[in-house]
């Protein structure tokens, strides 16, 4: 069975998503069940598993929109073009806990340990999930700055919490966040 055979045993057409081909297969297989409808609607059902089956080779292919085996079938739609290049490293303040970065994700994670290790003690990095931790010290206390990294289409978004260590409090960042920025900036990232 080709795409356009597992289409038309499902009543879907070329334009319709999955979640219609979805809808589709589970409204026509209740009906030729042979649980719920003997042995006789076996190959009904048979069918009808076939065709859904096709479907979602072709949709796991990144073929679903084209027909598909046959003769003058249509191949594959092109690959979308590739994403701009990230624009050159530059950085600004959003807020008083964001600091944009116009780098890739992992170029900013980088930048931003080592501006990290500038303004306190790094004690915890996972880079699979964007976070570390800098232990810092404001007025007079042991305070824990928490960056989490965010990717966007226009750079990563790197945003700031302090906790105050020695007792349960959360702190404004916004002086800890400046030291970050002029850590980076001596690191020769440019302000935007």
């Amino acid at each position: 069975m080709d795409v356009d055979e597992a289409r038309a045993a499902l009543g879907v057409t070329p334009g319709d998503g999955w979640d219609v081909v979805r809808a589709a297969y589970r409204t026509r297989i209740r009906a030729a069940h042979p649980d719920t409808h003997g042995v006789g609607a076996t190959p009904a059902a048979a069918r009808i598993n076939e065709a859904y089956a096709v479907l979602s080779r072709a949709k796991r292919a990144g073929r679903l929109g084209a027909p598909v085996g046959g003769a003058g079938a249509a191949t594959a739609p092109p690959a979308p073009p590739p994403p701009p290049p990230p624009p050159p490293v530059g950085m600004a303040l959003v807020g008083t806990d964001t600091i944009l970065l116009a780098a890739p994700p992992d170029e900013a994670f980088a930048l931003l340990v080592e501006a990290g290790h500038r303004v306190g003690e790094v004690s915890y990095i996972d880079r699979s999930s964007a976070i570390f931790e800098v232990v810092v010290r404001q007025d007079g206390e042991t305070c824990s700055l928490l960056v989490t990294l965010q990717g966007r289409a226009h750079g990563t978004e790197a945003f700031l919490t302090l906790e105050a260590l020695e007792r349960p409090a959360s702190l404004a960042p916004d002086r800890v966040v400046r030291r970050m920025v002029a850590a980076l900036r001596r690191a020769g990232i440019l302000w935007t």
